[in-house]
């Protein structure tokens, strides 16, 4: 017998499966932690890739904004590269005082002192100033419009500076493709109406998901919401990026430095290289888990697992979905997105008002349309149904209804530990 040991909550959930079914894990490839970050930031800032090193990028004189991600990125763990990043600007002639951090809020809610701390820890805050971007403010910058028709305004802060330098992290992202990089400038630090109408190119051309067939996981190129976001932030201005790939330990694996393009396209390829796993064909019956606790305590973040877990099931085949979903489904504006009833209605509403929860309904509403969706939780029945799942009490009870829906026992089968982290890519 073949066995099938899954994260759920504080869990391990272990399920017998008969010998003949061929069972593959997709989980991350090993990754060397980077042990000296002092100096292995010292050397990319030095030997950056597009640009001049960094003391050559700045001038005696100039005015310094480094832009950092809210308290929803913490995993970057910029804190400990912040004091660092000013002490070479001090020694490119860059005083503290003509230095201030902007956080790419985006759309997102102002931060307290207590997460501005917990971002860029307390040593940089006592040497440099920080301020919060907020997309509604009365003195944003009108840049015009993009070649795609979005209205650029940037904060003013950033748009004055001599100099910008972005911070962030680099991981799969399902709108845009990759994180970081350019989307640290749109929707980082732009207008609310920027971020809705870039968003919203994710539906023109809609194909039988409702998206845009370039929007997912992994591509940017073609992909004309990453698109627009690159040559926003090309208009804006960005003189260096300092981007990281951290493990799933939170361990500093790749260091980006540089060229906005071209620094951050290596970060992307290395995110690919440990986190995209090559399958040879796709299967019948994936099951995915997040993780376990804390990963799992709700279902609005589950979805990013479901999504990766899509890539990987073959067509007519069956996801298996774990989350706990202890806190239930996270998002009340993702789970009333739903209420717009199927995938079409949904997409029109979207492309009426885009709410980042209600793409990510959209996107769960493609999924399941496509390929049944069956999720282990402690969501109530009818909720599951809503979400348009549908609930099983364990793995073992998944399997006995995956194989009805399949009509046949699984000849094939994934088992994604880490779904929210690792990408299946189909070997060409």
């Amino acid at each position: 017998m073949s066995s099938i040991k899954l994260a759920y909550g504080k869990e391990i959930l272990n399920f017998e499966v008969p010998s003949e079914v061929r069972i593959q894990q997709i989980e991350a490839k090993k990754s060397t932690p980077i042990t000296n970050v002092e100096e292995s930031l010292r050397h990319v800032l030095d030997h950056p890739l597009g640009t001049p090193p960094l003391k050559e990028v700045v001038n005696s004189g100039d005015k310094v904004v480094i832009v950092v991600s809210d308290i929803t990125r913490l995993w970057i763990r910029i804190d400990i590269l912040l004091p660092i990043l000013l002490d070479v600007l001090n020694e490119a002639g860059i005083p503290d005082q003509d230095i201030s951090i902007v956080t790419a809020t985006g759309d997102h809610r102002l931060q307290t002192a207590e997460e501005h701390r917990a971002i860029c820890g307390v040593q940089a805050l006592a040497r440099v100033p920080i301020y919060d971007h907020e997309c509604h403010a009365s003195d944003l910058v009108d840049l015009g419009l993009s070649s795609r028709g979005t209205p650029i305004k940037v904060n003013r802060r950033v748009w004055e500076a001599d100099k910008v330098i972005l911070t962030g992290g680099i991981a799969y992202h399902l709108l845009a493709g990759f994180g970081g990089g350019r989307k640290s400038i749109a929707p980082g630090v732009c207008g609310y109406e920027m971020i809705q109408k870039n968003h919203s190119l994710a539906l023109t051309e809609p194909g039988p998901t409702g998206l845009h067939p370039n929007i997912m996981t992994g591509k940017m190129e073609g992909n004309p919401v990453s698109e627009d976001m690159l040559e926003i932030a090309r208009k804006v201005g960005v003189n260096f990026i300092l981007n990281v790939v951290v493990n799933e330990k939170k361990d500093f694996v790749f260091l980006a430095a540089g060229d906005l393009y071209e620094a951050h396209l290596a970060g992307c390829r290395v995110v690919e290289e440990i986190f995209g796993i090559e399958i040879e064909q796709k299967a019948d019956l994936v099951f995915v888990s997040c993780g376990g606790y804390p990963k799992d305590i709700q279902l609005y973040q589950a979805i990013k697992a479901l999504d990766n877990a899509s890539y990987a099931v073959k067509e007519g085949g069956v996801i298996v979905l774990v989350s706990e979903c202890s806190d239930g489904i996270g998002s009340q504006p993702f789970e009333e997105f739903f209420k717009h009833g199927n995938v079409e209605e949904m997409s029109s509403k979207l492309q009426q008002d885009f709410l980042m929860p209600g793409f990510v309904s959209l996107r769960t509403a493609s999924i399941c349309r496509k390929t049944p969706v069956i999720l282990i939780s402690s969501l109530p029945e009818v909720v599951v149904r809503r979400m348009k799942m549908l609930p099983a009490s364990s793995l073992e009870t998944a399997w006995q209804r995956a194989a009805e829906l399949l009509g046949k026992q699984p000849k094939s089968v994934y088992v994604m530990p880490h779904g929210g982290n690792t990408f299946p890519i189909l070997r060409e």
